[in-house]
């Protein structure tokens, strides 16, 4: 593991372009779309007519064609609500709250709203998950607001939903299938299809009713059949191996918890059954080379290609604040 990009998040690699989109935020902590390549140089930023300079903007998704990208924008207009003020952190990506789905092309020349989720608090979309050939499309959706004190809903509860990606024409989501394990109100967040286009990855509350011990499981997208993974602290952030064989995942298992700093985590690989788990990193064991005896959390990643891949590293329990580590994993990969 080595250090990639500093003060950038959320890094997605396009293989057939040789291109990098992250996130960084600007002094008033709001955060910009920026492209580079696989070196991080030759840096622009990425915008589009009619998205504020004063709200978030976030890449979350490369179509595999490489001529776009999947996105996240913060609405412009500010409305009145009885139970909740709007906050600019409220939209704060990995958040949420106020934000549509939005389809650009790679030069920003043009762009298209694929979601457009009612403007209020209990409405936001965090993590999605595109397929390896650009034809299906998941994403988790926020349908009530998070519950202060109330570790099942802290996060908020969210539903995950699986779609036809379709680019001729106009962009549009065609054909939406729509999953809420255990049929109750948890926190579902999905990472993750696998290359058969028949496995959604997501890690949930709708078991353990706590944020604080989220396993990871996957549902089959053609049965509704769903696998639980990983027991082990909370984990989170389950990606799909090129070959489709195995996940990287972050959990807070055997990590060490720093004095004064909460419990960070580490990425871990295993088979696609949850059997055969290993570690990959060790930035939370004490003393090791890896760590700096402090806080650190590994996030959500991309594969640039099949045994490398760029993360997201954040320093702090709160907000997206890191930096990009690439990270060498062939001797853990499956043939």
């Amino acid at each position: 593991m080595k250090p990639w990009k500093d003060s950038v998040i959320g890094a997605i690699y396009n293989a057939k372009t040789k291109t990098v989109a992250y996130g960084r935020k600007d002094k008033n902590e709001v955060y910009h779309i920026f492209l580079s390549d696989s070196s991080g140089n030759n840096e622009r930023k990425l915008t589009f007519p009619g998205w504020q300079e004063d709200r978030h903007q976030w890449a979350e998704e490369w179509h595999p064609n490489g001529n776009y990208l999947i996105c996240y924008v913060e609405k412009n207009e500010y409305i009145k609500e009885k139970k909740h003020k709007r906050k600019s952190v409220d939209a704060t990506p990995g958040y949420g709250a106020y934000v549509d789905l939005w389809l650009i092309r790679k030069d920003g020349s043009e762009a298209w709203k694929l979601l457009d989720l009612p403007n209020s608090f209990n409405s936001g979309i965090i993590h999605s998950a595109i397929s390896p050939d650009g034809t299906k499309f998941a994403w988790s959706e926020r349908v009530k607001a998070p519950k202060f004190g109330n570790f099942n809903l802290m996060a908020g509860a969210y539903v995950m939903k699986y779609a036809d990606l379709i680019i001729n024409g106009t962009p549009r989501l065609e054909n939406v299938k729509e999953f809420k394990p255990g049929n109750v109100d948890a926190c579902n967040e999905l990472d993750g299809i696998s290359p058969d286009n028949k496995l959604i990855s997501f890690y949930s509350t709708f078991e353990s009713k706590n944020i604080l011990a989220t396993p990871i499981y996957t549902v089959n997208v053609e049965t509704g059949e769903i696998t639980k993974l990983t027991t082990e602290s909370y984990s989170q952030a389950a990606t799909f191996t090129p070959n489709g064989k195995q996940l990287v995942y972050m959990t807070g298992d055997q990590c060490t918890r720093f004095p004064g700093d909460v419990l960070g985590a580490d990425w871990w690989i295993m088979d696609i059954d949850g059997s055969n788990k290993q570690r990959l990193t060790y930035m939370n064991i004490k003393d090791h080379p890896q760590s700096v005896n402090h806080y650190r959390l590994a996030g959500c990643l991309s594969f640039v290609d099949e045994t490398h891949f760029l993360g997201g590293i954040m320093v702090r329990p709160l907000g997206l604040t890191g930096y990009t580590a690439i990270v060498d994993i062939s001797k853990y990969i499956k043939n």
